[in-house]
């Protein structure tokens, strides 16, 4: 990142630049026609142009997380020697290639990919930790790690094990997760004993979906329970370390400030502060997000620049009244080292979330560069917070957090970067001139701002979450000025009053600013059509979306107009995605099956379950609105009509085999389903889920051709360990054959006479 080159250096720059030419290039540039030389000519000026002002160190992050990408991509888990030669080798290219221009820069770029690729499996190897194997009933002994309160008073508790019952010291997971009620009381720190029934964390409830137990591996959790029972409380433990004291710290001050606010916008307050989200009430979370609102609770760049701004600006104030110190210190560097650590405490008292880690970077590499006296705000230092976070958390880049967040930053600076050159109109003269320029200086960057963000941050949001916020503009607009003036100021007057017992008043105000966003983001939430759902979109547009994103931001030339084609692809693909006929639960317990109307009808289990929700989310629907009733279900399971014709049985009593075998297209089942029955149906049965997780199932002709949620023939750490009976080669192909079922009218689903003679009655065994 070395300051741009120029005069005969940057001549240097750009005659190496301009020697990037394809091979043969100089011996046949007589035969190429005219529009390729002029072509070839002005990307080669702009590639010069670029590399004079150090632009291609900005790519140096994209380049680590692709090999962070790569690595969590991979099937089977990569061995550290590879991964560490791969390094080796590609620092060794880059040191041989240092005289020469464009060799070096590729091979730079290749040793970032592997760096970014050793990263990955360096963090796999810090978090590596075991995992329950199989779910089982036992009594664990632990301390408290962390505590989250939930609405109607429950909480989820992370806890350290000691004991967790019959397991081997090897074989004890490093922490476990529940739920439980407000009974009984305990803290961070104290130890705790309860007994449950534990599984191994879930993957995702759908292919290419939140991958829950990718990320409980990251966070060491181990296990998870709901209901335990016989919960005992033994007081602190005998080892207390400075986590414990924090995470007291913050639930001190999470019901503090709930108690003094009142109401939703109490536990809002709260969210802000301590990163506590879980109390906030459903429908206040509703209308924040309708209203395009929600970024405000994960503590990320817009709070963090506030706080440490009203740091900076406050202590910078307060030390320039003062004469005397004023002529001897150095006031604006004083006051940066102050609100770096007053950031630092923000960090730690939120509990550091990615966003939240991410502004942090970037405000410390900012005050850092106050104190060099270098510029405080630029693409370089973003670039930074990237490596930084990633090198951290190389797991982080996969999820919606860490996308948008980093996609929001680079657009807006990119944007402020391009407004720099732009020739200003002459001040007015009048006083009152310049106050009206001020605000609507202030309203017009408000609203690009908000343009700007949203636009970097829609197309991550339509791929994790599968809905738009056409209002958000208008929400944000309103809201951000009640969060700037009042609310993040008297956070700050909250925490520096706290200690002295005299900050009620502070977070009182907090709240006052709060019932104004609260009823902007219910007015906005209320218009028609404040959210809009969209069918969920592959890996490929998402890939896409972000090389366009990336190419718009980090180049300042003409050159950057060219990731506008990656863009428009990625919109075509995300507009016409690729849509299940069946969907599966890893259980194989509940399905959705896609009926002649074109929707999506739940079977085996509740409309409202997680699972069903985020399957009809994905497919465009809005959760919480009725489901199509296409199913007919009894004892023994349940049937529906398919789009393209026949129909899809879920069994979950063996003594229905026969006869939907017999009758079904499709055969999903969490039990073990009879050999014979594959002769006649495609089918899906608890030896296929064990290995493929989640299935999304796509009809083509006379088969299935099916997505999983994980690599059957791959194992990774956090997708359990190898089964121990591993379902027929066959079933691992994700092709599943059926045969053509004589058209006639609709079947009843029967229930089977289990003392009739069949060779297709199953074991009937539960998993």
């Amino acid at each position: 990142m070395a300051i741009a080159p120029s005069g005969r250096e940057s001549d240097g720059v750009r005659g190496r630049a301009r020697a990037i030419a394809l091979p043969g290039t100089r011996t046949r540039a007589g035969a190429l026609p005219g529009l390729w030389r002029a072509a070839q000519g002005w990307l080669l000026d702009r590639l010069a142009e670029e590399a004079e002002a150090g632009r291609p160190a900005l790519w140096l992050p994209v380049a680590f997380g692709v090999g962070c990408a790569v690595y969590f991509a991979a099937a089977h888990e990569p061995e550290l020697w590879a991964a560490a030669l791969a390094f080796g080798i590609s620092a060794g290219l880059v040191v041989a290639a240092r005289k020469r221009f464009l060799i070096l820069g590729l091979a730079v770029g290749l040793a970032a990919v592997a760096a970014g690729f050793l990263a990955g499996k360096l963090a796999t190897i810090r978090a590596d930790a075991p995992v329950l194997a199989r779910p089982m009933s036992a009594e664990v002994v632990g301390r408290v790690a962390l505590i989250e309160p939930r609405e109607n008073a429950r909480r989820r508790v992370t806890l350290e094990v000691e004991r967790f019952g019959p397991l081997e010291d090897e074989d004890l997971p490093r922490r476990v997760r529940f739920t439980l009620g407000p009974e009984p009381a305990f803290t961070a720190g104290d130890r705790v004993s309860l007994e449950a029934f534990w599984r191994p964390p879930e993957g995702p409830v759908r292919p290419g979906g939140y991958d829950f137990a990718r990320v409980a591996f990251f966070n060491g959790i181990g296990a998870s329970a709901f209901a335990p029972k016989n919960v005992k409380a033994w007081g602190p433990a005998e080892t207390q370390g400075w986590d414990a004291a924090l995470q007291r710290l913050r639930e001190r001050l999470t019901k503090r400030i709930t108690a003094a606010v009142g109401g939703p916008e109490g536990t809002v307050a709260a969210a802000l502060v301590t990163g506590v989200q879980g109390p906030i009430p459903q429908p206040t979370e509703d209308a924040l997000r309708a209203a395009g609102l929600s970024h405000i609770l994960s503590i990320s760049g817009l709070h963090m620049a506030l706080i440490a701004g009203t740091l900076f600006a406050l202590v910078r104030a307060a030390l320039a009244l003062i004469p005397g110190l004023a002529l001897r210190w150095p006031v604006k560097g004083v006051a940066a080292a102050l609100a770096l650590a007053g950031a630092t405490f923000y960090l730690a008292l939120s509990g550091a979330e990615v966003a939240t880690q991410r502004s942090y970077v970037m405000i410390a590499v900012a005050f850092v560069a106050v104190l060099v006296g270098r510029p405080a705000l630029s693409l370089r230092n973003f670039a930074l917070a990237g490596l930084a976070v990633m090198a951290l958390t190389p797991d982080a880049l996969l999820g919606p957090s860490f996308q948008m967040s980093f996609a929001a930053v680079a657009g807006l600076l990119a944007w402020f970067e391009a407004r720099k050159g732009k020739a200003k109109p002459p001040p007015p003269e009048t006083l009152a001139g310049k106050a009206l320029r001020w605000f609507a200086a202030a309203a017009a960057v408000a609203v690009m701002t908000t343009i700007v963000a949203g636009l970097a941050t829609a197309p991550f949001a339509a791929y994790h979450f599968h809905r738009t916020t056409p209002y958000s503009l208008v929400g944000n607009a309103l809201a951000t000025p009640l969060l700037g003036i009042i609310v993040m100021p008297s956070v700050v007057g909250g925490l520096a009053f706290a200690p002295l017992g005299l900050d009620g008043p502070w977070w009182q105000a907090m709240g006052f600013g709060l019932r104004g966003v609260l009823a902007i983001a219910e007015t906005v939430a209320s218009w028609p059509g404040s959210e809009r759902f969209v069918f969920a979109f592959g890996e490929t547009a998402l890939i896409l979306f972000a090389v366009g994103i990336a190419w718009l931001c980090l180049w300042r030339t003409a050159l950057r107009y060219l990731g506008a084609p990656a863009i428009g692809l990625a919109l075509a693909l995300a507009a016409f995605p690729a849509r299940p006929d069946v969907v599966i639960d890893a259980s194989g317990r509940q399905i959705a099956a896609r009926g002649p109307d074109g929707r999506l009808a739940i079977l085996g289990g509740r409309a409202s379950s997680f699972s069903a929700r985020v399957w009809r989310g994905a497919d465009g629907e809005a959760p919480g609105g009725p489901s199509p009733d296409g199913g007919r279900c009894d004892s023994q399971g349940c049937v529906a009509p398919l789009s393209g014709g026949g129909e899809v049985a879920l069994v979950t009593d063996a003594r229905a085999f026969a006869e939907e075998c017999r009758i079904a297209t499709l055969v999903v089942t969490p039990l073990v389903a009879p050999k014979a029955c594959s002769e006649t149906a495609a089918v899906v049965d608890r030896r296929t889920l064990a290995a493929t997780g989640a299935l999304e199932l796509t009809r083509q002709g006379v088969a299935f051709s099916a997505k999983a949620a994980r690599d059957p023939a791959g194992r990774r750490p956090w997708t359990g360990p190898m089964l121990r009976d591993p379902p027929p080669a066959e079933a691992l192909r994700l092709s599943f054959a059926t045969q053509p079922k004589a058209a006639g009218p609709p079947q009843d689903h029967k229930i089977v006479d289990p003392t009739e003679p069949d060779d297709m009655t199953g074991d009937g065994e539960e998993p």
